[in-house]
């Protein structure tokens, strides 16, 4: 539920009263538990008190024992037995209050139990594990005694009950003498004085928070009151603003005559509604002049604050257009004889182009052939190549045979000197023969008749010696001359092998040149299909361009038109001069 403003401030101020009232109860009622506690801190203190002068009034009876044996009336003897007596027979409250004395070894010296007397308990625990024999010593050497809690049950009963006792020490016979009694038993001495108080604070607490409630109460009525007085001027501002937002500005604005902030809220709103009223007005009469042309207005009403700027960019505006317009008429003007000259270029450029498009045509069909014969002479050129490949083979091939004709002959021209060396030995064994011919000769002369068959056949062998030596120069001769025209063959065998080396280098080199120019055709022939691809696109951009330029000359024809109807329009302004 959306709350109204005359709600919300109801239910704050409402939410706060409650809450100060709620804490003014919460902080008395925790001060009246502070006191309660306080009280009962008291009368707890007044139990340990009773009990306190309880252990000091047995002290008191004690000494006064121990004093007569020190003036020699009784003996010790008499005195601590009178002592023992007197602690164990004393009782308080009824009877519900005894003593006990405890040695500072944890022996028990005087207790309610016969039995227990004389037994040491220094160890013993109480019900809730507490050494209370230790706790009494330690709190009988205090100055003045102390004050112990322990747990014990009552006879007849099993569950522990808290007890509060008092130990003072006796110093002629070493006694801790100690009473107690169960807070239960001791709470009905001050029970009443506890009741008195638990009704005053509780009397308290209900007339703190009854109140609390009258002053919420009354303090709603009064909230609401100046909530209604504060609330209804800003509503009836928030339903104008409402109406100011949908963009009445004919109805005026209720003025409250109070002196405060309401009443400058609603001066503030009619004020300003009556500044927006003659702001529009001023705006709607200055576009009404707008809208019939009028662009030598000046706005004259002053416009302040925030609104300034509105009647600086309305001039501004104005301005702006007076010199657009005044721009776009003189544009219009250019744009009409600039148009026109663009008609007339446009159809010269049309005609040039047509002629243009007519001698590219001309020039591609001159280089397609151009590329036909090109073509031609790569494939030519591929053939040439080919050819003068093989020949450098076959060169090669015949270089490779030649030189071995060569190894050929230099092995005959060994042999040859090799035979020469043979024949030169048979001519050396001829000579020998001759000569040992001729000993046997002699031999068989000097022999006589008896010598006579062996002259003969020394005379046979001096012939056939000389038929070996003449046939071995002879064959001397011929061998010399056959190593010698052996010779000249190798030697031109040489010169042939070298010149075909040079010739199939150089057949190599023709075959090269052969193949970069059969390439070099190629690529030429790749180039001029290039050539003739860019003059056919060349071709189709002059054709386009040639369409383009009609079409521009048209364009041109319409744009000098659309100036004219331009200025036409541009003349129904009146404009400001420009100025200097």
């Amino acid at each position: 539920m959306k709350l109204k403003l005359r709600g919300k401030l109801i239910s704050s101020i409402g939410i706060l009263t409650f809450l100060a009232v709620f804490l003014l109860s919460l902080l008395s009622n925790v001060s009246l538990r502070i006191a309660y506690n306080k009280v009962i801190t008291a009368e707890k203190e007044k139990l340990d008190q009773i009990i306190q002068s309880q252990v000091e009034c047995m002290i008191g009876v004690l000494q006064a024992e121990y004093d007569k044996c020190q003036n020699g009336l009784i003996t010790e003897e008499q005195a601590m037995e009178n002592a023992k007596y007197i602690v164990r027979s004393t009782r308080y409250n009824d009877g519900a209050g005894y003593f006990w004395a405890d040695m500072a070894d944890g022996t028990s010296a005087v207790h309610i139990k016969p039995e227990v007397e004389g037994t040491n308990r220094y160890n013993s625990t109480d019900e809730k594990g507490n050494y209370f024999v230790q706790d009494t010593i330690a709190a009988g050497d205090k100055p003045g005694g102390g004050f112990i809690d322990f747990y014990f049950a009552k006879p007849g009963e099993s569950e522990a009950k808290a007890k509060r006792g008092f130990i003072q020490k006796f110093e002629p016979f070493g006694w801790y003498i100690g009473t107690g009694n169960y807070e239960e038993d001791m709470l009905p001495i001050i029970q009443d004085e506890l009741d008195d108080c638990n009704r005053s604070s509780r009397l308290s607490l209900l007339i703190i928070c009854s109140a609390g409630l009258i002053v919420f109460a009354g303090g709603i009525g009064v909230i609401s009151v100046i909530a209604k007085q504060m609330s209804d001027p800003i509503k009836e501002a928030s339903e104008r603003l409402k109406e100011l937002s949908l963009g009445n500005l004919k109805d005026e604005v209720h003025i409250f005559k109070a002196e405060d902030e309401i009443g400058d809220l609603t001066r503030a709103l009619a004020k300003t509604v009556q500044t927006w009223r003659d702001y529009i007005g001023d705006i709607s009469a200055s576009l009404a002049e707008l809208d019939k042309g009028n662009l030598r207005l000046e706005m004259n009403m002053e416009y302040m604050g925030d609104f300034a700027p509105i009647k600086a960019s309305f001039q501004h505006t104005i301005h702006t257009l007076n010199d657009t317009l005044r721009k776009l008429n003189n544009s219009a003007l250019q744009v009409a004889s600039g148009s026109d000259q663009v008609a007339s270029s446009a159809q010269s450029l049309a005609q040039g182009t047509t002629e243009q498009a007519s001698s590219v045509e001309e020039l591609a069909a001159t280089v397609n052939e151009i590329h036909g014969h090109v073509a031609n002479n790569a494939e030519n050129a591929k053939l040439a190549s080919q050819q003068a490949m093989a020949t450098a083979t076959e060169l090669e091939q015949g270089k490779k045979q030649m030189e071995q004709m060569t190894s050929a002959m230099n092995q005959i021209n060994d042999s040859s000197s090799e035979i020469s060396k043979i024949i030169k030995t048979i001519e050396d064994i001829a000579f020998q023969t001759n000569i040992l011919a001729l000993n046997a000769a002699v031999e068989a002369a000097r022999a006589g008749s008896a010598g006579k068959g062996f002259a003969v056949v020394a005379d046979e062998v001096r012939n056939l010696a000389s038929k070996s030596a003449e046939a071995s120069k002879n064959t001397a001769s011929l061998i010399e001359a056959t190593v010698h025209a052996v010779q000249d063959g190798t030697d031109i065998a040489n010169e042939t092998a070298q010149s075909i080396g040079r010739i199939v280098l150089a057949s190599e080199e023709a075959a090269k040149l052969v193949h970069e120019i059969s390439k070099a055709s190629q690529e030429q022939a790749a180039s001029i299909a290039q050539v003739t691809l860019g003059i056919d696109q060349i071709s189709s951009v002059v054709q386009t361009n040639s369409a383009t330029s009609e079409e521009s000359a048209a364009a041109s024809e319409e744009l000098s038109s659309q100036a004219q109807i331009l200025k036409g329009l541009v003349k129904r302004f009146q404009i400001r001069e420009e100025l200097v």
